[in-house]
């Protein structure tokens, strides 16, 4: 049986909206990418804050620098200061002697004038010259050491200076010195940090031990000496030399002298 024919109308094609012209990512292609996004902001950053932790880095390190040498500046001014001080402390003090045996002897106490310039040679309380040696102590230096540090066996103590000066005495040193300290009967020295303290100063190595002696018979017994040699074979630096013309200064701690007096019940 034939069906009858209906007209065909136009069929309308309803499109998409959201297919326009671009085309859509698919989902696993659109994480990917908030993925690389995220990651790369963390990257940057990252970036950012190592950058600005170098800057400050470089900005403290340029300031610690400055202050350093600042710091140096002032260590040498005042180094030369104390220095000059004491030249100036050590040339009142001869002329107040000075003063002190003329008057005496224009008084007519020319034994006592003698006497007192033999007591204060004996106390240490004037400058000597005339020749001697020079032992020189230092700590062993890194390259020395086998560990690539210094121990406590590579570093000078206190008492390696307290053994050369009684072995000096031992000898028969007239005058001694340690980094240009007078060595007296009320000497101490005690190591205080990476200092050794002589006679209320502080010094660092090298510890210069200067002595006023006969130098070839000295010199013998310092190159002989056992203890000596052992410390030496731990990589501390010893060095003996025979020097001619040496000037040991006078004790010059005059606030030593005072308090020392003070014990005993001297006044002036």
């Amino acid at each position: 049986m034939n069906l009858p024919a209906f007209p065909m109308k136009n069929r309308k094609t309803v499109k998409n909206p959201n297919s326009s012209g671009a085309k859509t990512l698919p989902a696993g292609n659109r994480i990917r990418t908030v993925l690389f996004f995220v990651l790369f902001l963390f990257v940057g950053i990252l970036l950012s804050v190592t950058i600005r932790e170098a800057v400050l880095r470089g900005q403290q390190s340029s300031t610690l620098s400055g202050q350093y040498a600042q710091y140096q500046k002032q260590l040498a001014s005042l180094s030369s200061e104390n220095k000059n001080l004491k030249a100036e402390n050590e040339a009142l003090q001869e002329k107040r002697d000075e003063l002190t045996d003329t008057v005496l002897n224009e008084q007519g106490f020319s034994a006592l004038a003698v006497s007192l310039n033999k007591a204060r040679a004996l106390a240490g309380l004037t400058s000597l010259t005339g020749n001697g040696v020079t032992v020189t102590l230092n700590d062993a230096s890194v390259t020395d050491a086998s560990a690539g540090s210094v121990s406590q066996q590579g570093l000078i103590h206190s008492q390696d200076v307290q053994y050369v000066v009684d072995l000096l005495k031992s000898c028969g040193a007239s005058a001694i010195a340690v980094n240009g300290e007078r060595v007296v009967g009320t000497t101490f020295m005690i190591c205080t940090g990476p200092t050794i303290r002589v006679n209320n100063s502080r010094h660092p190595v090298p510890f210069v031990i200067t002595a006023i002696c006969e130098p070839d018979s000295t010199y013998a017994v310092l190159t002989a000496d056992a203890y000596l040699t052992y410390r030496a074979s731990g990589s501390v630096q010893i060095r003996f030399d025979r020097t001619q013309e040496l000037t040991i200064p006078a004790y010059s701690d005059t606030a030593a002298i005072d308090s020392v007096c003070s014990e005993l019940g001297v006044t002036s």
